[in-house]
């Protein structure tokens, strides 16, 4: 390989007492300093906030705990009323080292007395599980009161039910209020249910305590169910070296022959084993230590930060075992089958989990804060809350879960299979014109396709709407007579794919063609699969259009569809870095979102109503978007530019390392590949919490790659300082400083505070230059969560507006010969005036100086040459910089 080289130019006030606010969740030892910061902050803004004494009289602190690397103290409230909790009224307070307050987010209801109508229920706690149960299709069988589980909160109006064919663990409930959406405070119990059958979900519900109607039910087990989208190629490179390793102070030698970080996944570069990799202050004594003194407690891939293994999560089967020397080094074969690379599987998994707790713990995602670990070494936190993290979990295909939980319960991960979906023989048998055989894929959602032919009539959908062809409409299907019996056609976006296909199959249709809305191949449809019995399958925009026409001008089309073997062996999800990653992050957000021991989540995905309800509300929120952009961030390896599109999950549905995508964009600082910005969401194809979270991932990748093209980029992710790193301090101090349930507006916001908190305000101007770039500038509008009412923006505030930098022309700046071999001339065109001394630096594309000299003005217009001998093959930069 020969060097390619390119230039550029550069030129608080005395209040009352208080109430002393009980602690929720953690030990409740001394009063923290920072509550009574807290309580002081929130009388003095107590007019402000239209609140009253009454209001803030007796808030609960659901969590509180100091940042060691920036002296930030946070506080998180939540109101109440007559003891009892009210779910949406969250507020957090943030402050300096001496005190000072720093952020403020959230709100309280305004006089919460006369807002709440009652505090005694009408239903019993029984009768409210029962309701929440039949809202999701369960039945009860023998629901009754038992104990509460060691280690729960106990007191008045908390109740433990159980129930067998409900939930495969206790049922705990609680009398709460909820503030909901429209500003009504409603009496509720609050409860979980997690269904012992099918799928792993965790229901987490609010029933009307007076009338028994469903105020909302949101699943804690997110997803990663997803269809890939189209992309583009990108050029191969070659297998970056893994992370430095970081050794711990008494090394216990163990060893992982994994696809080690940065590594996307097994498509992208060979496995390489990897020695003593425990970081010294994240995990001291080794990643199979549990009691926080010298010695494995484990020699399985089982520790402190996460239990990894094949089985049950109640029940672990199986773990590989190191032995005592904890050589974890099995084999593995791409074409092999599931059991024979279980081991290898496994243990990828344990060492992803462990490098990810360690990375994050040295940004603040730590003990105090919630991370993931059995036993907290330094007594802050709770623990006990170590990952489970399952390989080939064997109740689901094709999807990635992770549930959170609050802090002290063990998250799990689950890692799933992808099977490689069988092939298609799509046929249009008439009208002749159009007969032969069309690209076809075939979807996740209903039963497959047999080998048997399925014939049929295609029958355009019409669902009354201003998008007819979509099945979107909650009012159903306008032409169902006519569909009865026959073939869906049904336009890709605007919903879900399961949500077009209940449709079509109310209305009687046996089978759904769906048609792509880019100009690309077709895709797999992904989503919930729960009532789907009939089979679906995706073509191209351009056949079926093709298909359309001829419909619409009166002309019958039939076809017959059968499933064909498929070609590849399946893919393990425990073999993609960046979807373990995804999913870790999931654990992240949630924790330091609102505090770690908070009882509900604060980063709900819609209103709780169902997707196929009237009265359904996507949330603009952003969970997705930072699991995204963790594993494109850990996967970044030296050499990458932020202009390249990158893409999520090819590995796992056997696409080339070189496949940008199964996001609707990939993700790219080039708009003619991502040009997605804030008045994307809420559009057709950007409700959906994965779409959504894609917009919300494009413009912290911006951000990631500014922020380098400022700093530059270190492969030390530990402890490095150069852009990406500090891109990453912003963001795990903007999870800890936005609101409970933030939109894109108040998530941009805490990353504002917290560059003012980490850097003293230092990239306040670039950062605001990347949102408004993608229209979440100064004056766009967040409006409530709902993700259907922002506008967006483009404007920065005054003063924050990056200076253009002066244009050159062709050939200002010449380099001979380019591309070169062991020098390069450099020299300045006649028509480009410079003074004085010129600096000459050579760099990588990421930013990073390799070398720097300086020359006069006048030899740089003779020419200059750079000697390239000390360099390895490759691209760079040559930058000039002077008057």
């Amino acid at each position: 390989m020969i060097k390619t080289l390119t230039s550029c130019l550069r030129r608080l006030l005395p209040v009352a007492a208080l109430l002393a606010l009980p602690l929720a969740g953690r030990a409740q030892n001394a009063r923290p300093p920072a509550v009574g910061w807290a309580l002081t902050q929130l009388a003095a803004e107590r007019n402000r906030l239209a609140l009253t004494e009454q209001d803030i009289a007796d808030p609960l602190v659901t969590d509180t705990y100091t940042d060691a690397h920036n002296g930030v103290s946070h506080v998180y409230l939540r109101q109440r009323h007559q003891g009892l909790e009210v779910l949406g009224a969250e507020m957090a307070l943030h402050f300096g080292r001496q005190g000072q307050a720093l952020h403020q987010t959230g709100s309280f209801v305004p006089r919460l007395a006369a807002a709440v109508k009652g505090t005694v229920p009408v239903l019993t706690p029984v009768a409210a599980t029962g309701s929440a149960a039949r809202a999701l299709g369960l039945a009860p069988r023998n629901l009754r009161e038992v104990a509460a589980r060691p280690g729960a909160t106990t007191g008045p109006n908390r109740f433990t039910l159980l129930d067998e064919a409900l939930s495969k663990s206790p049922i705990p409930v609680r009398l709460v209020l909820v503030r909901q959406d429209d500003g009504q405070v409603r009496l509720a119990w609050d409860l979980e249910l997690a269904p012992p059958t099918g799928p792993a979900h965790v229901w987490h519900s609010q029933i009307d305590a007076v009338t028994g109607a469903v105020l909302r039910q949101d699943d804690d087990v997110i997803e990663e169910r997803m269809a890939p989208a189209p992309g583009t190629a990108v050029a191969p490179a070659p297998a970056p070296a893994a992370i430095p390793a970081r050794r711990g102070p008494a090394a216990d030698g163990a060893a992982y022959n994994v696809f080690a970080f940065p590594l996307e996944a097994a498509s992208f570069g060979p496995r390489s084993v990897v020695t003593n990799p425990a970081d010294a202050v994240a995990s001291p004594f080794g990643w199979h230590d549990t009691n926080g003194t010298a010695g494995a407690e484990y020699t399985t891939t089982r520790g402190n930060n996460v239990h990894a293994f094949v089985g049950p999560e109640d029940a672990p089967e199986y773990s590989p075992n190191g032995g005592a020397s904890l050589q974890f080094n099995f084999p593995y074969d791409i074409n092999k089958t599931t059991d024979e690379n279980r081991d290898a599987a496994i243990t990828n998994l344990f060492y992803l989990n462990n490098i990810l707790h360690d990375v994050t713990q040295q940004y603040g995602f730590n003990e105090q804060s919630g991370n993931f670990q059995e036993s907290n070494y330094s007594g802050q936190g709770l623990g006990g809350d170590a990952v489970l993290a399952q390989a080939q979990d064997v109740d689901g295909v094709n999807n990635a879960t992770f549930q959170t939980g609050g802090e002290g319960r063990a998250p799990i991960m689950s890692m799933f299979l992808w099977p490689r979906p069988p092939r298609l023989r799509f046929e249009v048998t008439a009208p002749a014109a159009l007969a032969g055989t069309y690209p076809a894929v075939g979807g996740a959602l209903g039963p497959e396709f047999t080998a048997a032919a399925l014939t049929g009539r295609l029958v355009v959908v019409n669902d009354g709407s201003a998008a007819p062809g979509a099945a979107c409409a909650s009012t159903g299907l306008v032409n169902a007579a006519e569909i009865q019996g026959n073939i869906a056609v049904i336009d890709r976006g605007g919903c879900n794919f399961s949500v077009k296909m209940l449709a079509a199959q109310a209305a009687g249709a046996i089978a759904v063609v769906m048609v792509n809305n880019v100009a690309a191949a077709p895709i797999p449809m992904g989503g919930e699969t729960a009532g789907i019995i009939i089979p679906g399958m995706m073509i191209s925009l351009a056949d079926g259009n093709r298909l359309k026409a001829a419909l619409a001008a009166g002309n019958p089309v039939t076809i017959a569809v059968q499933q064909l073997p498929a070609l590849e062996a399946n893919r393990d999800g425990s073999f993609d870095n960046g979807i373990v990653a995804h999913e870790y992050t999931h654990g992240i957000s949630t924790r330091l979102t609102g505090g770690a021991t908070k009882t509900n989540s604060c980063l709900p995905t819609s209103n709780g109503r169902p997707v196929t309800d009237a009265a359904y509300i996507p949330y603009e929120t952003m969970g997705e978007g930072w699991s995204d952009f963790f594993a494109l961030w850990f996967t970044t390896k030296p050499g990458d530019n932020g202009a390249t599109p990158r893409g999520i999950g090819s590995y796992v549905y056997a696409q080339p390392a070189t496949w940008t995508s199964f996001r609707s964009k990939p993700y790219t600082t080039n708009f003619a590949f991502n040009d997605l910005t804030y008045e994307a969401i809420g559009k057709p194809g950007y409700t959906g919490t994965h779409d959504v979270g894609t917009v919300w991932a494009t413009v912290l990748w911006d951000l990631n790659w500014a922020m380098i093209a400022k700093y530059g980029y270190s492969a030390d992710l530990y402890r490095g300082t150069a852009g990406n790193n500090k891109t990453m301090q912003l963001v795990i101090d903007g999870l800890k400083l936005q609101p409970c349930r933030p939109g894109f507006m108040t998530g941009r916001d805490a990353i504002l505070a917290a560059d003012r908190v980490a850097y003293a305000g230092a990239n306040q101007a670039l950062i605001w230059n990347v949102f408004a770039r993608r229209g979440m500038g100064s004056d766009a509008e967040q409006g409530a969560i709902s993700a259907l009412d922002g506008k967006a923006g483009y404007a920065v505030p005054a003063g924050m507006a990056l200076a253009a930098q002066p244009a050159l022309a062709a050939g200002a700046v010449e380099l001979y010969p380019n591309p070169a071999q062991d020098a390069v001339l450099v020299r300045a065109a006649a028509g480009l005036r410079l003074t004085g001394d010129v600096e000459l630096s050579l760099t990588t594309l990421l930013g990073q100086t390799l070398y720097t000299t300086r020359v006069p003005a006048a030899q740089l217009r003779q020419g200059a040459p750079l000697d390239l001998r000390r360099f390895a093959n490759g691209i760079y930069l040559v930058r000039l910089q002077g008057e």
